[in-house]
Order: structure tokens, then C-alpha cells, then sequence
């Protein structure tokens, strides 16, 4: 298979695992300690909307983590926040944003969302991870981050992690 053979169906197969997470993100179960609120997922303005269901706690190979309805790993993109959303589009089908009721989950002032390189429930393949759009941490039950290569999850970006690729050419992934 040619390279762009290869790249059509990793964004294939990621734009699926997108729309499977976004849709889990809406159903309800229990929450957790962390402190939610939801804003409009098309603009990123923070909204009045009531915490999201179905946030909740799972112990992994990093420690104890936030998980979707699904059971997915909750990122956060170090130093954006509900205001100034960064990840947007292509950024998107990578690290598609938790959502409750059409709206993204902002969890301690900061948007939530799920790796697609975490191929099933309790999996940390986006910890810690440098790309295109910044650096990726997840968080932890009272919605802080995990601070990765030996930081406290700082809110500056550091240097690649992974000599892997993300799709599209961008910097470490999966």
C-alpha cells in the first residue's frame, strides 16, 4: 500500500474512533470530584450549562485517572483554556473533545478530551505527549493534571516525548 494509501485509512480509522467517542461522551452514568462545567462545542465560549454526566475514575498505569462514559482517558492541551480553544479541526479527529449534551466538557477551566491512539478503556498512550498543537496531560480525578518526564504539568510545552509521528506530519503520536 502506497503512503497515501496508508495515511486515507489511518484518517479513516481515526475519524471513526472520533465519532464513536464523541457520541459515548453524550450518554450519562456517574461523576466524579472534578470540578466540570460544559461550553457550546462549536465556539469554545464558556456556557452555563450543569457538570456533565458521566465523568468518572479508573486506576491506571500512570495512577488513577478522569475517564469518559466510555472509559476513555481525559487530556487536557496544556495552557488552553475554555476561552482560547486551540485544538480545533484536524486537531479534532486526534483528540476528539468530551462532550455532554452538545456541549464539551471543560473540566478546571480547561477542555477535555480523549487520545484516539487509546485503542480501549484505561489505556495512557496520549500521556505526556508532544504534537502540532501542544503538549497532552491527563487528569486526574479532581481534574488537575498528571505531570509527565518528571514535571508538575506546568503550562509551558516541552520537548517531544516520542519520535513517532502524528498523522498528517505532525510531531510525536502513537
Amino acid at each position: 500500500m502506497s503512503g497515501r494509501g496508508h495515511m486515507k485509512s489511518v484518517y479513516s480509522m481515526i475519524g471513526a474512533v472520533a465519532v464513536v467517542a464523541l457520541a459515548a461522551g453524550c450518554s450519562s452514568g456517574g461523576s466524579s470530584g472534578a470540578r466540570t462545567s460544559s461550553t457550546p462545542a462549536a465556539n469554545g465560549q464558556a456556557g452555563a450549562g450543569s457538570a456533565p454526566d458521566g465523568l468518572s475514575s479508573r486506576t491506571t498505569s500512570i495512577g488513577t485517572v478522569l475517564v469518559d462514559p466510555s472509559g476513555r482517558t481525559v487530556y487536557e492541551l496544556v495552557g488552553e483554556s475554555a476561552a482560547r480553544p486551540s485544538c480545533t479541526s484536524g486537531c479534532l479527529s486526534v483528540w476528539p473533545a468530551v462532550t455532554s449534551n452538545g456541549h464539551q466538557v471543560v473540566v478546571n477551566g480547561h477542555l477535555a478530551y480523549t487520545f484516539a491512539g487509546d485503542k480501549a478503556p484505561g489505556q495512557t498512550s496520549g500521556q505526556d505527549l508532544t504534537d502540532e498543537w501542544g503538549r497532552w496531560l491527563a487528569l486526574d480525578p479532581s481534574g488537575d493534571p498528571i505531570g509527565g518526564s518528571g514535571s508538575s504539568g506546568s503550562t509551558a510545552p516541552s520537548a517531544p516525548t516520542s519520535s513517532a509521528k502524528a498523522p498528517g506530519g505532525g510531531g510525536p503520536a502513537f
